[in-house]
């Protein structure tokens, strides 16, 4: 399938962007990298504000929808399993995301524990209600622990980018967050 200007603006736009953040980022150094004038990239995008915005909800959109096509899985265990691999396998979109957050913190509400956007731990919400419902998990405080869960694995994430791990490396690294969070999680109360 062909990729219009449009989409090779905004893939290339979150690798620059995962890459370099929102200082490092510019019109200019992306029309080079792909390449076009920066005109061109001022006929679909008005500022680099509005190209990023447009970037952030696309990969947002993007990474629901494979999040939605996973398989279901057996238990709740197996399930945060998934979702640490997805996290993994998606990895320079969601750095995108987060240094989306960064950029624009005072664009989100602010929560009593920050600037946490609404959606941002929903796909670990639906695996400790899925633990709830199961009796896997007990003593869950469901939408706290998942911002916690969450941030730990964006955490690595953040912390590997941009070395993607692969293979047996990834393996290891989606293993040793499971065995600790699942830990966590089966030992219940405050640890």
């Amino acid at each position: 399938m062909k990729t219009n200007t449009r989409e090779l603006i905004l893939q290339k736009a979150a690798h620059s962007f995962a890459l370099s953040g929102y200082d490092g980022f510019s019109i200019r150094s992306l029309a080079e990298q792909i390449p076009i004038t920066p005109s061109v990239m001022y006929h679909y995008f008005s500022d680099k504000d509005e190209l990023l915005k447009v970037m952030f909800d696309s990969l947002n959109t993007a990474l629901g929808k494979k999040r939605a096509a996973l398989p279901k899985s057996p238990n709740a265990a197996e399930m945060l399993k998934q979702r640490i691999r997805f996290q993994i396998d998606n990895q320079e979109a969601i750095v995108a995301v987060l240094k989306y957050y960064l950029a624009y913190r005072k664009n989100f509400k602010k929560f009593k524990n920050g600037f946490v956007p609404d959606k941002s731990a929903l796909h670990i919400e639906e695996v400790l209600q899925f633990g709830i419902e199961t009796k896997e998990f007990s003593d869950i405080h469901l939408e706290d622990d998942a911002k916690v869960i969450t941030h730990a694995i964006n955490g690595f994430l953040l912390e590997y980018y941009p070395h993607t791990p692969k293979g047996a490396e990834k393996d290891e690294l989606v293993n040793r967050i499971y065995s600790f969070l699942i830990r966590a999680l089966k030992g219940g109360g405050d640890t």
